[in-house]
């Protein structure tokens, strides 16, 4: 089951509120964390659920309703319900088992038919109504959460970028494309031609990384603080990890914590400190 912003419910369901208000007053909102072995693909998850609402406790305390997560893997042909009475659930997969794209769904389902079923914190226009809730049904949901599971952020920062052409684009004009895998630096085809070459003639010698990083800089500084101000739209993103555990090794604030961060200063970091690789630096040093 996918979380559905649209889907219609024959009985008051406990959503985020900016997806409906049959509860105003209550939250059922859940937190996932994904810890993964270094070099593995091994994870460990813990969920903390929250629910105010008291009538819905009241079912989960008498046993007839309880927290779930349905986990869905389809790299890898995975698929499992975890269900607990407690608040929270702490799972571990061993390497292979969970692959790519994860999804986490979080739900409170009843256990058993409940008939007549009523609660305080309706919606007013609920008043005087009561309903036959079947086993299975769900009683609250949260939003789907997607997380990437592989060794991708253990690679070099510069793997999270890739290079376009756009036909469209004057020469000496680039700009960025963010995807769900990759963020795409793109260039007009006489910039990609030059690019290319300077880079082929560049390999294996020293000044190459300077090469990179001169474009890798002003294209990193863009994104930090892109995403900073769209943290939500990138958390799930392939890159977003990576990029995340680099500005976390480096000393930096991570991403969407902006209330001090110099994102100039930290893409410099990030990148090593690549003006001291140019190659005047390094011949006035010698």
């Amino acid at each position: 089951m996918k979380f559905d912003p649209a889907k219609a419910w024959p009985y008051p369901i406990l959503r985020p509120r900016k997806y409906g208000d049959d509860y105003p007053d209550a939250e059922f909102e859940v937190e996932i964390e994904v810890k993964r072995a270094k070099g593995s693909t091994a994870i460990d998850v813990r969920v903390d659920f929250q629910l105010s609402d008291p009538d819905l406790c009241r079912l989960v305390s008498q046993g007839e309703a309880q927290f779930v997560l349905l986990i869905k893997a389809p790299k890898t042909h995975f698929r499992q319900l975890l269900g607990s009475k407690e608040m929270r659930i702490e799972e571990s997969f061993p390497a292979g088992e969970l692959s790519g794209r994860i999804e986490f769904a979080p739900f409170l389902v009843c256990l058993r038919r409940i008939t007549q079923f009523k609660a305080s914190g309706w919606h007013f226009d609920f008043a005087g109504l009561t309903f036959d809730i079947p086993a299975g049904a769900v009683l609250a949901e949260d939003e789907s959460k997607d997380y990437w599971v592989d060794t991708s952020d253990e690679a070099p920062l510069g793997s999270i970028f890739g290079h376009k052409r756009d036909p469209g684009l004057a020469d000496g004009c680039w700009k960025y494309e963010i995807s769900e895998d990759r963020i795409w630096i793109v260039m007009s085809n006489g910039d990609a031609d030059r690019y290319e070459a300077a880079r082929e003639r560049a390999n294996n010698r020293p000044d190459g990384q300077y090469l990179m990083n001169g474009l890798y800089l002003p294209a990193l500084i863009a994104v930090l603080n892109h995403v900073d101000q769209n943290i939500d739209e990138y958390r799930d993103h392939r890159w977003y990890t990576s990029l995340d555990q680099r500005l976390e090794e480096v000393g930096c604030r991570p991403l969407g914590d902006n209330r001090s961060a110099d994102r100039l200063v930290d893409a410099q970091k990030l990148l090593d400190l690549p003006f001291l690789k140019m190659p005047l630096m390094a011949n006035l040093e010698s």
